[in-house]
């Protein structure tokens, strides 16, 4: 299938039908390669971001932070001292 490379927005891209997406199992995510020449497109299988957690406590050796928690504690700075007005 010849297709054009578009711009899209500061980049480029194709455009697949979604007819060749259901015939190779394609929904929400793909795994993108070079192999040669070649850009190689798979289905994911999972999310990308699964496993991040369990990374995490295996990278720190603790369980992930919350969001909202501060992770720099009370680390004073120059900008709390001289110029952050309440």
């Amino acid at each position: 299938m010849l297709t054009k490379i578009r711009r899209i927005g500061n980049s480029q891209g194709i455009l697949l039908s979604k007819a060749m997406l259901d015939q190779v199992d394609i929904e929400e995510y793909v795994n993108v390669e070079i192999k040669g020449n070649a850009i190689m497109i798979f289905p994911a299988s999972t999310n990308p971001r699964d496993g991040w957690v369990e990374q995490f406590r295996l990278a720190t050796g603790n369980a992930p932070a919350d969001e909202d928690e501060d992770l720099m504690g009370n680390v004073p700075n120059s900008f709390d001292d001289s110029e952050w007005t309440w």
